[in-house]
């Protein structure tokens, strides 16, 4: 596979993992949770793989392929949040370092933006996994405080807030980047 369909392989393939995980993130969805994990899991394990195709398919050590190391990472560690039963708030609190990666990695990948839909499609997806570790760092805090009581709803609306604003980044970039095969 020559580098140019390496990274466009990678980009959607990063592109349909962060879909699937949105759904699975989506509260008004009627998915069991057991269902939901699933669907994450799924949706980071295929994130990390188009983020590591992108990364591969670059030859040189770049800004852009950094980021996507660093947010290939972000996704191991997501995953491993979801994959592995942890005692305590383990579990929570991979996830939400997952999602701070992984907008490092976002961030880190603008070093080497050079078009304007890699500036946007970084960008929100920065935004969106910056999301949903506030979002997921408040559902830690209200369940170590389960005596104020705190609807999670909010929370939860964050997260898939994030997801779905993530998700269009990583489409955004995938469009872009096939528009720029074609010329």
């Amino acid at each position: 596979m020559g580098e140019s369909s390496k990274q466009l392989v990678g980009s959607w393939t990063q592109a349909i993992g962060t879909v699937v995980a949105a759904i699975g993130s989506t509260p008004s969805l009627p998915i069991h949770e057991n269902g939901r994990r699933g669907l994450g899991l799924i949706g980071n394990v295929l994130q990390a793989t188009g983020n590591g195709l992108e990364a591969d398919a670059e030859t040189t050590l770049t800004y852009g392929k950094l980021g996507n190391i660093i947010q290939a990472t972000g996704n191991i560690m997501v995953s491993a949040g979801l994959i592995i039963d942890f005692s305590g708030d383990t579990e929570e609190r991979l996830v939400i370092s997952g999602d701070l990666i992984q907008a490092l990695g976002a961030i880190t990948a603008l070093g080497s933006a050079d078009k304007s839909y890699i500036v946007i499609g970084n960008g929100l997806q920065a935004l969106g996994n910056s999301l949903q570790a506030v979002g997921g760092a408040r559902e830690l805090k209200e369940e170590e405080r389960t005596v104020i009581g705190l609807s999670q709803v909010s929370n939860e609306v964050l997260i898939a807030l994030g997801s779905w604003t993530q998700a269009l980044g990583t489409i955004l970039l995938a469009i872009g980047l096939t528009l720029e095969e074609k010329n």
